[in-house]
């Protein structure tokens, strides 16, 4: 992975406290935690969801998994002094970790994988055999319909006459799952009690400015990576910022321009 393709973790590590790090909050209360359980962290960005994992498990241990290596740079920093995480450097679909596992959580990750039958098996794989408890998944991630507004947008950008040639070859970066796909795909497997929904999540940022950033870092990452230079990106960006404007002040509704629209796929399943 070149330094090009890698997150801006840094920024990542700030901007994801405004969005992520709420949902992650949300996805620990799912479950009742022992607190000497098994956890791995899949796709643990910076880390800082880790930590609160670590917090509910003191008597257990976190694997903090990503492929990124800014990520992994950046979660390192901030776990430092947390004694039962290790940090481990891999692609979630097929990571290999010393010991089975009680829990497995991700939160913003799935979306980016392409093939979630293979990510849902290779998970339980990794998830402990002959428990006297469930082993359990909790996963959110991008659902169907997510950020369509967003998307649309950014299409009318790339379409323009000094961006299209860029965008000709670009590949789909995520695959927004419906809730019936992802229940199939479990129950195949053999997964219990399986509980997945959508939900809207919609989220308003202060200003330009910080939505400028919070977008730029999370959001069109796959798109900016295909142009070819920082002035080329930085008009981009401020196109699709002036047609967020322009949006927001043509429509009926007196909202602010300053919105994301998420659909967030709530995935909890067991294995027996």
């Amino acid at each position: 992975m070149t330094d090009r393709n890698c997150w801006d973790a840094k920024t990542y590590d700030e901007v994801s406290r405004l969005v992520q790090y709420r949902w992650g909050q949300q996805i620990l209360e799912w479950r009742k935690w022992n607190g000497n359980e098994i956890v791995m962290d899949a796709g643990c960005g910076s880390g800082l969801l880790t930590k609160l994992l670590a917090r509910r498990v003191p008597r257990g241990k976190v694997y903090a998994v990503d492929i990124d290596s800014n990520m992994i740079k950046q979660a390192n920093s901030n776990l430092k002094d947390v004694e039962n995480v290790e940090i481990v450097r891999s692609d979630i679909s097929d990571v290999k970790l010393p010991t089975k596992l009680d829990v497995i959580f991700s939160n913003a990750t799935l979306h980016w994988v392409h093939d979630h039958g293979k990510v849902f098996q290779h998970f339980w794989k990794m998830l402990k055999y002959d428990s006297s408890e469930p082993r359990q998944l909790l996963i959110q991630c991008g659902g169907y319909g997510n950020l369509r507004r967003i998307l649309l947008l950014m299409r009318r950008v790339m379409e323009l006459n000094e961006f299209n040639k860029y965008f000709t070859n670009m590949n789909q970066s995520w695959y927004f799952a419906k809730p019936d796909e992802a229940t199939t795909l479990l129950r195949k497997i053999g997964y219990v009690y399986i509980k997945v929904h959508l939900h809207n999540d919609r989220v308003t940022l202060t200003n330009r400015e910080i939505y400028s950033r919070f977008v730029k870092t999370v959001i069109m990452k796959p798109f900016l990576e295909c142009l070819p230079d920082d002035e080329t990106r930085n008009r981009f960006l401020e196109f699709f910022l002036d047609e967020v404007e322009k949006k927001s002040t043509s429509s009926k509704n007196s909202q602010t321009p300053w919105s994301l629209d998420y659909v967030r796929l709530n995935i909890i399943a067991d294995k027996p």
